[in-house]
């Protein structure tokens, strides 16, 4: 008897240390990227953390289906374990299953009640279902868990932002400042909430201090050339507003902005430029659209629609010779009178005259072609 308890005990050891062994292979597949050897080694090992990994390597690999059924396996299993179930609710929120996130995030923060995380995730499914304001109050409680919680500070300087609350922005943007002083996006959550109260010149250091920290975008150029015009420093506005062409030069904001800046400043030439070049990039064309309609009309077999659309398509774009040639394919096919369909030639030749491509060299040939079809029927 005693003997078969010394095998029973070395045979259960013997398995722990196989179990260990294997798992601690498992792992070094992981961590060198071998997911595919990892998942069939874990596979092998009869333990908690092993059924764990499994569900993290499909995450890792983007199968989020398997991950999913592996997490809730183990969730089943055992309810109370807190990081399977967290790490189940990050991955809801990421499949954009956020009903199922929220029943697991308030069952988190139940037991809980103590971890910021559970709560800022919590915040985060109540974004997703549209649920306002009980996601500003979950990321309020995040931050009386831990205040320098950056991101729920974050969410809720820029819901503040959007619902122009100037004081409650700058509330929660100097306690996210109190801890991350360089942050960009409390900064610039700041800058908007002050520009929008039309206080300017405390803007501009603002976004001055985004540049500064490397944050080169086309809209806080904007903003700051538009906040240095309101004060009347139209030099800088200038600079700022061609900072902002840089990104975009048909920027009609910054164009027509731009010329107001030079107009204040006298310098009119300038001025006169950039107006005009604000009304140009205005300028709406659908000689596309015109042309796609003119060829469904032409799958129709109506000629006479095709013709008006491509005609509409060339007074749109009538430097586009292609357009014109269009006209003349079509006029080819709907008249019957040689004498129309030279005249479209011949306004062709005579409109593009300066192209030689082959729109024009056809052009020229059927020309030579209508008129010796026209000789021959009138003699």
């Amino acid at each position: 008897m005693k003997q078969l308890i010394i095998l029973f005990f070395c045979l259960v050891l013997f398995k722990a240390e196989a179990q260990s062994s294997a798992l601690n292979i498992a792992d070094s597949l992981y961590t060198l990227g071998e997911y595919s050897k990892a998942i069939k080694v874990y596979s092998q090992v009869d333990l908690p953390k092993a059924k764990l990994q499994i569900a993290r390597v499909y995450n890792l690999v983007r199968n989020y289906d398997k991950a999913i059924v592996e997490y809730e396996s183990i969730v089943q299993n055992d309810s109370s374990a807190q990081l399977p179930q967290f790490e189940l609710g990050k991955l809801y929120e990421k499949t954009k299953k956020a009903k199922k996130a929220l029943k697991l995030f308030k069952q988190l923060t139940i037991v809980n009640k103590n971890n910021p995380e559970y709560f800022y995730y919590l915040g985060n499914a109540y974004s997703s279902l549209d649920s306002i304001p009980k996601n500003i109050n979950t990321y309020k409680k995040t931050i009386e868990i831990d205040s320098s919680h950056l991101r729920s500070i974050h969410k809720i300087a820029k819901y503040y932002v959007k619902e122009k609350e100037r004081d409650s922005v700058i509330k929660y943007a100097n306690k996210g400042l109190k801890f991350y002083e360089n942050d960009a996006v409390i900064i610039n959550l700041k800058a908007l909430a002050l520009y929008n109260n039309e206080e300017y010149k405390t803007s501009i250091s603002l976004f001055e201090q985004l540049l500064k920290l490397g944050e080169f975008k086309p809209y806080i150029f904007e903003y700051l050339a538009n906040a240095y015009s309101k004060v009347e420093n139209y030099d800088k506005a200038i600079v700022n507003y061609k900072n902002t062409l840089i990104f975009d030069d048909e920027n009609e904001r910054a164009l027509f902005n731009l010329g107001n800046a030079y107009w204040k400043k006298k310098e009119l030439d300038s001025a006169k430029i950039y107006i005009k070049k604000a009304i140009d990039v205005q300028q709406v064309s659908f000689d596309k659209e015109y042309q796609t309609l003119a060829r469904i009309a032409g799958q129709e077999k109506d000629l006479k629609s095709a013709l008006a659309y491509y005609q509409l398509a060339h007074q749109e774009a009538p430097k586009n010779v292609v357009y014109y040639y269009q006209m003349c394919i079509i006029a080819e096919m709907y008249y019957k009178d040689p004498k129309i369909k030279l005249n479209y030639y011949e306004q062709l030749v005579s409109k593009y005259s300066n192209q030689k491509n082959f729109y024009v060299e056809y052009a020229e040939r059927r020309i030579s072609e209508l008129k010796q079809e026209i000789h021959l029927t009138t003699n």
